[in-house]
């Protein structure tokens, strides 16, 4: 398949390898001294990787909370989890950064192997060493730089994905492809283990210069403000990816009001209503309240106080944005469209 490929860190180097088989994967469960998470849904697709130890989680926003955090921690010492053990997470974002949390405050820092089983993961999340978890309804507010031992990508798993779930990892995928300027190769067609190692080349070579956030990393939130916001608003009605896919099409709409020259303008807009259109969600209008947005922003872990976003010219850059009457006009004209 593809090359293995190394991920330098200043907190440890990891790996990332592509494998084939679920037979692969089931090396990993079956470790001395292991102790495997594994989403519900998963674990009822593959009854290969059931095993009578494992720890079947729910993946919701709920879990991702101080309360779930002292469940699986209260879990692991149940289990005598020790320094030596190491544990496996098969899931989605939501387990990868609950347990990567746990595992990175667990007796100091335990081993971890990731293998993410949704496209929004395996494409963009699973690489980056970010763990996090939420406090009451702010999104992320705890967390640390933690990343795994190593991440297996089987392909595979994206095959039972819902309609929504996969489009919903095509939106990082979409946006990776507005900051490299390179819209017009975006393909949602092509075939997808293509797609994930293309989106992770361009996520590690950001890495590579800025790993914890402290400049050119930032511009991977482009779409991720007002994104955010509107996963808030919604209730989580609007699924991440299909959010960020919102928050890059509103970014650059921004981004030309204000005069910047966006290239491909139309081809990122068409191809981002089009990946919004074929799933058909019931967008209400509510939801695209400005001031009620601003306020979720504002409160943002990012946030300085002031709307700084990623925009879009030749290449991203930060501003912040102050105009209320070209937000509002964007975020009507946004709604409309999908």
């Amino acid at each position: 398949m593809y090359n293995i490929l190394e991920i330098k860190s200043k907190i440890s180097d990891y790996k990332l390898s592509f494998v084939d088989t679920i037979q692969e994967i089931e090396y990993y469960i079956d470790q001395p001294n292991t102790i495997t998470f594994i989403d519900d849904n998963v674990n009822k697709l593959y009854p290969s990787l059931q095993r009578d130890n494992n720890i079947v989680l729910f993946s919701s926003e709920v879990a991702k909370s101080y309360v779930g955090t002292i469940k699986i921690l209260q879990n692991l010492t149940e289990r005598r989890a020790n320094i030596q053990t190491k544990l496996v997470v098969i899931g989605g974002g939501v387990l990868q950064d609950l347990i990567g949390f746990c595992a990175s405050i667990y007796c100091r820092g335990i081993q971890y192997t990731l293998i993410p089983t949704t496209l929004l993961a395996q494409a963009d999340s699973c690489v980056g060493g970010k763990t996090s978890i939420n406090l009451d309804d702010r999104k992320n507010i705890i967390g640390t730089f933690y990343p795994p031992s190593n991440i297996i990508i089987y392909p595979g798993f994206t095959k039972t994905l819902s309609r929504l779930d996969y489009t919903s990892g095509l939106g990082e995928i979409y946006k990776f492809h507005i900051l490299q300027n390179k819209i017009l190769n975006f393909n949602p067609t092509s075939p997808v283990e293509f797609m994930i190692y293309d989106g992770l080349k361009y996520k590690i070579d950001v890495l590579s210069r800025d790993e914890f956030d402290k400049g050119e990393r930032k511009f991977l939130n482009f779409g991720h403000t007002f994104g955010h916001a509107l996963e808030s608003t919604s209730n989580h009605k609007i699924p991440h990816g299909i959010a960020v896919i919102i928050g890059s099409m509103i970014a650059v709409m921004i981004s030309k009001e204000l005069g910047y020259n966006v290239s491909n303008y139309d081809s990122i807009i068409e191809k981002g209503k089009t990946l919004i259109k074929e799933n058909k969600i019931l967008f209400k209008q509510e939801w695209f309240n400005l001031d009620l947005l601003l306020e979720i922003i504002k409160s943002d872990k990012k946030s300085t106080g002031k709307l700084t976003m990623v925009l879009i010219n030749d290449k991203p850059f930060l501003e912040d944005v102050e105009n209320v009457s070209i937000l509002k006009e964007v975020l009507k004209q946004v709604y409309e469209i999908i």
